[in-house]
C-alpha cells in the first residue's frame, strides 16, 4: 500500500481485502451497505451499523493502495450505498402497485434500484472526497467522517433534500443517545455517528502499538457512554404525562389500504368518511377535544371534501364540539387553469356545525410522488405523477403556527416534511406542538413506515415539542417532547388517544441551529490535520 495513505503496516484483514478480486470487494460492499440497513427502524441493531462502516473502511483502505485509487475509492462508497439504500428503500415499489393497471412491478422494481441507485451515487462521491483527504492511523477515520458526512448533508438538501435514513438515525429514538439531536440536531449526530462508527476500524492497523490500535475505540467508547448518561439524566425526570388542563388527542385511522380508499364507487368518499368516524369516536364517548386524521384522508373519487357541504355538514355532526385537524386534497379555480393542493385543514365543530379555519398547503413536494420536476420538459412523454392530478400539486408557503380551538398552537407537517429539520418556526412564532399527517399507506407493510415513524420522532427531540402523527396505514401515535412514544397504534387499527405531553423551552438546538455542527466539524478536521502521522 502507499504509505502516505495506508494504515501503519498492512494486517492480515487488509491483505485478504486486497487479495480478492474487484468484483468481489464490490459484492463485499453491497453487503456491508445492506447489513447497515439494519441499524435503521424497524430493527435498531446499532452495532451492525457499526460492524458495516469498519468495513466500509477497510474496503476503501484496499481502494488506498490501488493505482487508480479514487476511481477505486468511488466503486467502494456507491457499492456500499447500493446496498444499504436499495434494502433500506425497496419500499418505494409499494407505491407503484397499487395502481398496478398504471404502473405495476415493471415500473416498480426499477424504480426502486433506480432511487438507490441515485442515492448511492452521495457514497461514492463520498468516498472519493474521503480518498482524497486519505491519512495512515486514526487521522483516516476522521477524513472517512467528514467527508461521508459532507456526502450526506447534500443528499439532504441538493434537488430539494431527501435525508432518509441519516445515520444519526440509528439510535432509537427517545432513548438516551437520541437526546443528543436536542443540542446538535439530526445532521450533528450524523457526524457524531460516522465518526464513532468508523473508529474501531483502526484496531487492525498492522503493526501499530496496542496503544495506538485500541485507544481510539476506547475513546469513542466512552463519549456514547457520557452521551448516554446525559441522555439518561435528561429523561430521568421528565414524567410521561402531567396533570392538568392539557388538551386530549385522538389520532385517527380508517384501516382502509390505499386501493381499498380508492375504489371507484359512486358513494366511495361516504364508506370512507364513515370509517373515520367510528374510529373517532362519537362526541358524547370520546375524551378527545382534537381528532387528528391523516394525510388525504378522504379520497377525491367524486367531489373534493371542501366543495361539497353536505359532507362539511356529516363531518360537522361527527365532530360535535370537538376540533378535528385533517390532510385533504383541494383545488383553486384561476384564470389559467386549476391549481391542486395537498393540504391540511383545521375544522373546529360547534355543536354540530362545522367551521373550516386555517388550511396549510404542503410546502415541500415529492419529486415525481407529487409533482413532475420540468414538467415543461417532460409533459410530453405522458408521465403523471402517482397522486394522478394532472402535473402534480403546487407548493404552498413554509410552515406557519396554525390556531386550534381548545389546545395551544401547532404546526403541521404533511408527509415527508416530517423528515426535514428545522421547518419548524422559532422564537415568537414557535408552536406548541407538532402535527404530523401522513399517508403511509404507499410504503405497503414492510419497513418504510417504521423509519419514517422514528424519523418524525426526532422532531419532536429537536424542537422540544410534544408530536401527534396520524398515519393512514402506518404509525399514528402521540409523541413527547423527548421522542418518547405515548400511545400509539400498534397492535390497534383504528386509533390512539392521549393527554397532550408538555411542551419544552426552546432546546439548544432550537435556540443555536447548527453551531455546534460547526464546531464538531472544527474538531473533525483538527483530528485530521492536527494529529502527528
Amino acid at each position: 500500500m502507499d504509505a502516505s495513505t495506508a494504515p501503519a503496516q498492512t494486517s492480515r484483514v487488509h491483505t485478504w481485502l486486497g487479495e480478492q478480486r474487484p468484483w468481489r470487494q464490490r459484492a463485499l460492499a453491497v453487503i456491508a451497505g445492506a447489513v447497515a440497513t439494519l441499524g435503521f427502524a424497524p430493527f435498531q441493531l446499532t452495532l451492525l451499523y457499526v460492524a458495516a462502516i469498519v468495513a466500509l473502511v477497510w474496503l476503501l483502505d484496499v481502494a488506498a493502495a490501488r493505482p487508480k485509487r479514487l476511481g477505486a475509492a468511488f466503486a467502494t462508497g456507491f457499492y456500499f450505498g447500493l446496498g444499504q439504500f436499495v434494502t433500506g428503500l425497496y419500499w418505494v415499489s409499494s407505491a407503484f402497485m397499487v395502481d398496478s393497471a398504471a404502473w405495476g412491478p415493471l415500473w416498480g422494481v426499477p424504480a426502486a434500484l433506480a432511487l438507490g441507485a441515485g442515492m448511492a451515487l452521495f457514497w461514492g462521491a463520498g468516498a472519493l472526497l474521503a480518498m482524497l483527504l486519505w491519512a495512515p492511523g486514526v487521522r483516516r477515520i476522521a477524513a472517512f467522517a467528514i467527508a461521508m458526512f459532507a456526502a450526506e448533508w447534500l443528499r439532504g438538501h441538493i434537488f430539494g433534500g431527501f435525508p432518509w435514513n441519516l445515520p444519526g438515525y440509528v439510535w432509537t429514538p427517545g432513548e438516551p443517545i437520541s437526546q443528543l439531536a436536542s443540542v446538535i440536531g439530526i445532521y450533528g449526530l450524523s457526524l457524531l455517528t460516522l465518526l464513532v462508527a468508523a473508529t474501531p476500524a483502526a484496531v487492525a492497523d498492522g503493526g501499530a502499538r496496542a496503544g495506538a490500535r485500541f485507544a481510539p475505540t476506547l475513546i469513542a467508547a466512552l463519549a456514547i457512554g457520557l452521551a448516554w448518561g446525559w441522555g439518561m439524566q435528561r429523561v430521568a425526570g421528565a414524567p410521561i404525562e402531567l396533570p392538568g388542563a392539557q388538551v386530549i388527542v385522538r389520532v385517527a385511522d380508517s384501516g382502509l389500504s390505499q386501493a381499498d380508499k380508492w375504489t371507484a364507487r359512486p358513494d366511495q368518499e361516504w364508506r370512507v368518511l364513515e370509517r373515520y368516524l367510528e374510529a373517532s369516536g362519537a362526541p358524547e364517548d370520546s375524551r378527545a377535544q382534537v381528532v387528528i386524521w391523516p394525510e388525504g384522508a378522504i379520497p377525491v373519487v367524486n367531489f373534493f371534501t371542501l366543495e361539497d357541504q353536505d359532507f362539511l355538514d356529516a363531518i360537522g355532526r361527527g365532530l360535535g364540539d370537538r376540533v378535528l385537524i385533517t390532510g385533504l386534497s383541494r383545488r383553486e379555480l384561476r384564470p389559467e387553469g386549476v391549481a391542486h393542493f395537498n393540504s391540511a385543514a383545521v375544522i373546529d365543530g360547534v355543536s354540530g356545525v362545522p367551521r373550516l379555519s386555517q388550511i396549510y398547503d404542503k410546502h415541500r413536494l415529492v419529486p415525481f410522488g407529487e409533482f413532475i420536476p420540468l414538467w415543461d420538459i417532460v409533459g410530453g412523454l405522458n408521465i403523471a405523477p402517482l397522486q394522478r392530478i394532472g402535473a402534480g400539486f403546487e407548493a404552498g408557503p413554509p410552515p406557519t403556527r396554525m390556531v386550534v380551538p381548545g389546545g395551544p398552537p401547532a404546526i403541521v407537517l404533511i408527509c415527508y416534511e416530517a423528515i426535514f429539520p428545522g421547518l419548524t418556526p422559532r422564537g415568537q412564532d414557535r408552536p406548541g406542538w407538532i402535527v404530523s399527517v401522513t399517508n403511509d399507506a404507499w410504503f405497503g407493510a414492510g419497513t418504510g413506515p417504521w423509519q419514517h415513524y422514528a424519523m418524525a420522532r426526532y422532531r419532536a427531540i429537536e424542537e422540544g415539542l410534544p408530536l401527534a402523527r396520524a398515519a393512514a396505514g402506518g404509525i399514528s401515535a402521540i409523541v413527547d417532547s423527548y421522542g418518547r412514544e405515548i400511545s400509539a397504534t400498534q397492535g390497534r387499527v383504528d386509533y390512539a388517544e392521549a393527554q397532550l405531553p408538555p411542551a419544552l423551552s426552546e432546546t439548544i438546538f432550537t435556540q443555536h441551529g447548527n453551531l455546534f455542527l460547526a464546531l464538531m466539524l472544527v474538531i473533525a478536521l483538527a483530528l485530521r490535520f492536527v494529529l502527528p502521522k
